[in-house]
């Protein structure tokens, strides 16, 4: 998933989006910026983990660590 689905989905504006994964402030940035991918120079985001942050699944797991 592009920076650019990825902000559709989370309904924000990519350059918003962009900004909060610079400066994480909370558990679900940090989670994205630890598994995004890099292809050249784009930056990708598993659907996995976009869906399991949705969920609340992952930063439970976490926080329950």
């Amino acid at each position: 998933m592009t920076l650019e689905q990825l902000a559709i989905t989370l309904s924000r504006k990519p350059e918003g989006l962009r900004m909060a994964l610079l400066n994480p402030k909370e558990d679900w940035v940090r989670e994205l910026n630890a598994r995004k991918v890099y292809l050249g120079r784009r930056m990708y985001f598993p659907v996995e983990v976009v869906a399991s942050l949705l969920n609340g699944e992952q930063v439970a797991q976490e926080q329950g660590e």
